[in-house]
């Protein structure tokens, strides 16, 4: 699932940094799974690339600092920094801080036989790296496709850095979604892969294996495939509404864009979402298919829906001005929003924060 402009020389800062995580998670799972019973006690080291937008020039020249909104995006799967190269560019422009990690590929399970890819180590692994970083707040988490999960989870997490706005960009669903079907086909699969031998022989029929079931991935790196099965196979997929209903409870700050021609995901399941979500019809802004806006949203209560008839699974990549602007002005207005109630201010090289009622609850939860 490589594309051409994938390989295209990067214009963002790229840095690395080693984080040991999923060590509590595994010595849960080490009494219940004797996967894990050999597990270091302290987890897995990883050393994780990422963009960080920090110290560029912003489209005013000012150098993006500490103090700049911190815009984080999680790709799916397979995916890496590079889906988001477009989205980066605008918001660095804009002057927020943008960061963006790779999460592990296959080759991660073929090393340590135990990272499975699912949503709590993605979850961990995510949140060990943002602690290893120093972010304690998330202004907007941008979350792709199968991203959706471990952003669920990061969310409900409260030692997490507090999320103050989400936006979905073509998530997976709530249920088994039609890249994943036939059920027993997809979890076959990831298991025999997950051993020498049955990697070695996917390798070499898995193309046609795959092409005869009508698989919508492109089978040409037969890693990423598996890696994108696996991912949804150790999703919990099921109790994602549970945790999006909570969202709309709380009445945090969503955006969903949607794809009605997306190849991965049911337009039916994508609809579902939003109504999971809240939205009613007022929420929806709807464009054609020659990305002119034929219907605008009707109010600004949340959350805020952008369908596109054309948009693919990776509408942010496919039509980035439309989708990056769309975003933009959602994030201004969460922001716009939230200032009768969150006051930054600089005195003396210290940073003043105000935190609303939400961030308050949050962080007494913690204490």
């Amino acid at each position: 699932m490589t594309r051409k402009q994938d390989e295209q020389p990067i214009d963002y800062n790229v840095a690395t940094v080693s984080i040991t995580t999923c060590g509590d998670l595994y010595n849960e799972w080490r009494t219940k799974k004797r996967l894990y019973k050999s597990v270091n006690a302290n987890g897995l080291t990883i050393d994780v690339e990422y963009a960080d937008t920090l110290h560029q020039i912003d489209g005013n020249g000012h150098e993006i600092d500490e103090l700049a909104p911190v815009v984080v995006c999680l790709h799916g799967a397979p995916g890496s920094h590079r889906d988001y190269s477009h989205f980066i560019k605008y918001f660095s422009q804009m002057g927020k801080r943008v960061i963006v990690p790779n999460f592990p590929t296959y080759d991660i399970t073929t090393k340590t036989r135990v990272f499975r890819h699912s949503a709590r180590e993605k979850k961990e692994y995510i949140k060990d790296f943002l602690k290893a970083i120093g972010i304690n707040r998330i202004d907007l988490l941008v979350s792709h496709s199968s991203a959706i999960y471990p952003t669920a989870l990061l969310w409900s997490d409260q030692n997490a850095p507090y999320i103050n706005s989400i936006a979905f960009i073509n998530p997976s669903g709530h249920r088994r979604i039609k890249a994943m079907r036939p059920k027993m086909l997809t979890s076959v699969f990831v298991r025999v892969y997950q051993k020498q031998l049955g990697r070695a022989f996917m390798r070499l029929l898995g193309t046609t294996v795959l092409s005869i079931t009508g698989c919508p991935v492109r089978p040409d790196n037969m890693d990423n495939v598996i890696l994108s099965a696996t991912t949804m196979v150790y999703s919990k997929f099921r109790y994602l509404s549970e945790t999006l209903s909570m969202m709309r409870d709380k009445q945090v700050p969503v955006m969903l864009v949607l794809s009605e021609n997306d190849k991965l995901v049911d337009t039916d399941i994508s609809y579902e979402l939003a109504e999971i979500l809240g939205a009613r019809e007022e929420n929806f802004s709807t464009y054609n298919q020659y990305s002119v806006l034929e219907k605008e949203r009707q109010t600004d209560s949340f959350p805020w829906i952008v369908v596109l008839p054309h948009g693919g699974h990776y509408s942010f990549k496919n039509h980035p001005k439309l989708v990056n602007e769309s975003i933009g002005n959602f994030m201004d207005g969460v922001m716009n929003t939230t200032s009768s109630t969150r006051k930054i201010a600089r005195q003396h090289s210290q940073v003043e924060i105000v935190l609303s009622e939400r961030e308050q609850e949050h962080n007494a939860i913690n204490a």
